[in-house]
């Protein structure tokens, strides 16, 4: 039987809230399924990190865009995590899928969706507090007007004050970011707007749009000397587990995001049976009364339950933080890609406690390649670098195109996690995963994939300024015209040359080469002959050195044959292959002039008691002046007793 092919959109997997939504999908799912997981991290969360982060975004969502809808029986998108930037282009791809689409949290059109049904339960939270705690005096914390949450949390924190006559006006909500950070800077605002209210200093309750605010909140009055409950009552949404476990614990309303998760896979059932569904379900949240309203006494915390929850945590960030350092310290000792593949495969298991973790790498991925739509992707193909599947390394392959795993991967039932591998906005490929959900936090994992696209992305500049010093090295030592070793190549052979010939006792020679009659060509055919000319010594050159010699142009028409462990045949033999080259070059390009060179060698072994710099310099001397010798046609013999010619 086939299975079920179900693509799955979530941001921000181990926040509490996405995995206790995932846990609940997954609770309900048969064996029948297949569902793939594309999942990011979700970063603009704060006004600052949006202007800080949003090329980080861009390549963060590129994993939404590698699933081809056409190829899936549906589409699951947990929307309330996703960022403000992110949830358009999402509700984009969800209007243009060709499947069933079911959507958790929030109410899309055209879509099933299953929501918390928070028109009951937000209302529930300042119910409980109008009406035990007597508060009538209340401002809200809302969250970005863009998240369609926020504005109906704040709907309901109006309508309810106005169904009991309490005042309800734009001055009682203040605009946040969801994230503790904000609170500082709201409380601020708090207390001038209150500093000439009849005294008072704080409204009698703060009713926060997420417990993350709360949190902050809280932080920031116990800065300035406030205390909660007594001076003020606060309140969240959502019941995180760090809710739970603050200090004072939070008053929420727990958000039912199991429930959630499990009512969209029993929805999504009866969507591909072809049985008839309301495209709204709401699924009420649980009161929870706490300290931070003073319906819970202090000193009820569970600090059992709170310390294992912290050894956990510490002991699995102390694991990553020692794969990060043993990623960073063997891409700096990596003399390959391989090597770099070797370490992130060996980290893979032993810090993540993923069950499974694949790498795969868009072709060319060195190539800062920004994926900006679907049909970037259409034509891409993907490759197995490295990672552990069951406990062994991976099998490294090329996926075929439109494959996002391996074969024995897709034809399994087990539920894999797609996380985009991206340096800022630049896609690189994407992680597979199966992973342990209750045994990461979100930052750590982000922090550990975040590193292995910065070593990825660091090794290729590292090989590219290798390459480009190479090139530079290169061009600083070569003659453009002739491509030869110009007169910094010879100084820098020189010393390798001369040092093993002291080594080995065997003579060093240096030939000088002068082409005679260059100015005549010059003035007779042009500087373009004269260039062809000083091509064609060099070509000769390179055509009768066969002995690691090295050739150079040391400027105008003079040229230098470096050459180690000579003997007076190798000379001759030298001498007459330029010689003889030339002039077979000159008649095969048909010219209408012949040209000659004059040569010639100093050989000898050298003592090594004298400075490199002062032989290199001695030796050319004394091949210039046997070269004069030869110009003038004077024969002789150089001083070591060579024949020069």
């Amino acid at each position: 039987m086939r299975r079920k092919k179900i693509a799955v959109f979530i941001s921000a997997l181990y926040e509490d809230m996405v995995r206790q939504t995932v846990e609940g999908l997954l609770s309900d799912a048969g064996e029948d399924m297949k569902i793939l997981f594309f999942t990011g991290f979700a970063d603009n969360h704060t006004s600052q990190n949006y202007d800080r982060y949003q090329d980080y975004d861009i390549g963060d969502f590129a994993v939404y865009l590698l699933a081809n809808l056409n190829e899936y029986d549906a589409l699951v998108s947990f929307d309330t995590y996703m960022t403000g930037t992110q949830v358009e282009p999402i509700n984009q791809l969800k209007k243009a899928a060709p499947c069933p689409v079911v959507t958790l949290g929030t109410v899309r059109e055209g879509t099933w969706s299953i929501v918390n049904d928070q028109n009951v339960s937000f209302a529930e939270i300042i119910e409980h507090l109008y009406s035990v705690h007597k508060c009538r005096d209340f401002v809200h914390i809302a969250g970005p007007r863009e998240r369609s949450f926020c504005t109906e949390r704040i709907n309901i924190f109006r309508n309810t004050l106005k169904a009991h006559g309490i005042p309800y006006e734009e001055e009682r909500i203040y605009y946040g970011t969801l994230r503790p950070e904000c609170g500082f800077e709201i409380v601020d605002k708090i207390l001038k707007d209150y500093s000439g209210r009849d005294g008072r200093q704080l409204p009698d309750a703060i009713v926060c749009v997420n417990d993350y605010t709360a949190i902050g909140i809280i932080q920031a009055l116990e800065s300035r000397g406030f205390h909660v409950p007594e001076d003020v009552i606060v309140t969240g949404y959502d019941d995180i587990l760090r809710a739970q476990f603050n200090e004072p614990s939070i008053t929420t309303s727990a958000q039912p995001f199991f429930r959630v998760g499990q009512t969209g896979m029993e929805m999504l059932k009866q969507i591909l049976r072809g049985e008839k569904v309301d495209e709204v379900t709401a699924v009420p949240g649980t009161l929870c009364l706490r300290q931070s309203c003073g319906c819970e006494p202090f000193g009820v915390h569970r600090k059992d339950t709170i310390r294992e929850k912290y050894i956990r945590t510490v002991t699995n960030l102390e694991s990553l933080a020692l794969s990060n350092t043993n990623l960073i310290l063997g891409s700096a000792m990596g003399k390959n890609i391989e090597d770099i593949y070797r370490e992130i495969e060996e980290g893979c298991l032993r810090e993540t406690k993923f069950k499974d973790a694949i790498l795969c790498l868009i072709h060319g991925w060195e190539q800062k390649r920004e994926i900006v739509d679907q049909n970037t992707l259409q034509n891409e193909s993907f490759d197995v670098v490295c990672g552990m599947f069951h406990g062994k390394p991976v099998r490294r392959e090329s996926l075929p195109k439109g494959q996002l795993l391996p074969e024995e991967m897709m034809n399994d039932g087990v539920p894999y996690f797609i996380y985009p591998v991206h340096h800022l906005q630049y896609f690189l490929g994407y992680f597979i995963i199966n992973p342990v959900l209750k045994e990461m936090e979100q930052l750590h994992i982000k922090s550990w994939l975040v590193s292995i696209s910065t070593v990825l992305v660091s090794w290729f500049f590292r090989k590219q300024l290798k390459d480009t010093a190479e090139e530079l090295e290169i061009l600083y030592q070569t003659d453009m015209l002739t491509g030869l070793y110009n007169r910094r190549g010879y100084y820098r052979y020189f010393e390798s040359y001369y040092q093993e010939c002291v080594r080995e006792k065997k003579e060093l020679a240096v030939f000088l080469i002068d082409m005679n009659g260059m100015k005549t060509i010059n003035d007779q055919y042009g500087h373009a002959e004269g260039d062809f000319c000083l091509r064609t010594i060099a070509e000769a050159m390179q055509e009768s050195t066969v002995h690691e010699e090295i050739c150079v142009r040391t400027g105008g028409d003079e040229f230098v044959v470096l050459a180690k462990n000579y003997t007076p045949e190798k000379e001759k033999k030298l001498n007459a292959g330029i010689r003889t080259a030339i002039s077979r070059k000159l008649q095969e390009a048909g010219k209408a002039y012949q040209f000659t060179v004059s040569i010639g060698c100093f050989r000898q072994v050298p003592q090594g008691n004298a400075s490199v710099q002062s032989e290199a310099e001695r030796y050319a001397r004394k091949a210039d002046q046997a070269m004069y010798r030869e110009k003038q046609g004077v024969a002789g013999t150089c001083d070591s007793g060579t024949a020069v010619y």
